[in-house]
């Protein structure tokens, strides 16, 4: 908890003493950010990445402790239905499961264990319900994988979930972008620190083994933000088709 807490306000400072923003052009790129811990460390990155670019806002509609396992799932449901229906983003990103490898309960009350069978369909169509409503309002779609986590266990729960997430992405037409293998070394093992373009080593995973740096997540970024420009050249060629 305590390496958790650093990790926040070093994210907090980094923010706070980010330059100055420029205010987006009138008609700039709305990209907004979905998600729990690990989609907010997405937006993170991005808003860092993007920042002084006046066509393109970054917005933060990800929380802390969310996941698509809670009791609440519905209410928040709602609520995101709601917001997409007064105000639509250009494009979505979004990055659930850092909280979800627990049980969970169908609308009947029912419970299941995790990655049991019942727990998967339960799992499942809350991902494509998601899905949907960004698909039903055209609005083009990433949905990022789990990456590589520290603990035996947890790694392998991860892989249950990005099954659940490309299959469900296939099913609705959005981006699914893999990190399983992007934060590992030459023998697929996990890793904290990796060297960057200038060969230093630097920290890209948390202590607590499932969260990354600022820097971390800025790496990720970089491995979003030209999925979104295929999404969006992908949406205005459709738009274009007669």
């Amino acid at each position: 908890m305590r390496t958790f807490l650093c990790f926040c306000a070093a994210l907090f400072w980094a923010l706070a003493s980010a330059p100055p923003v420029h205010a987006a052009e009138s008609g700039a790129l709305s990209i907004m950010v979905y998600g729990d811990s690990l989609g907010d460390g997405v937006w993170e990155g991005l808003y860092l990445l993007l920042r002084y670019d006046k066509q393109v806002r970054v917005q933060r509609h990800s929380q802390l402790g969310a996941g698509l396992t809670r009791p609440d799932f519905d209410a928040w449901l709602k609520g995101l239905k709601s917001d997409l229906e007064k105000t639509p983003p250009d494009v979505a990103v979004i990055m659930f499961g850092a909280n979800d490898q627990q049980g969970i309960r169908d609308e009947n009350r029912i419970g299941y264990s995790f990655a049991s069978e019942g727990w998967q369909q339960v799992y499942g169509g809350r991902v494509d319900a998601v899905m949907t409503e960004f698909r039903d309002r055209h609005v083009p779609t990433v949905w990022l994988g789990l990456p590589i986590m520290r603990k035996t266990e947890y790694n392998s729960g991860a892989r249950v979930l990005d099954s659940i997430f490309q299959a469900a992405a296939e099913r609705n037409h959005v981006t699914f972008v893999p990190l399983a293998d992007a934060f590992t070394d030459a023998a697929g093992n996990f890793v904290v620190y990796m060297h960057d373009a200038d060969q230093r080593n630097r920290q890209v995973r948390a202590e607590d083994g499932v969260h990354f740096t600022t820097y971390g997540y800025q790496l990720i970024a970089e491995k979003v933000w030209p999925k979104i420009q295929e999404q969006r050249e992908a949406a205005r060629a459709s738009a274009a088709t007669p």
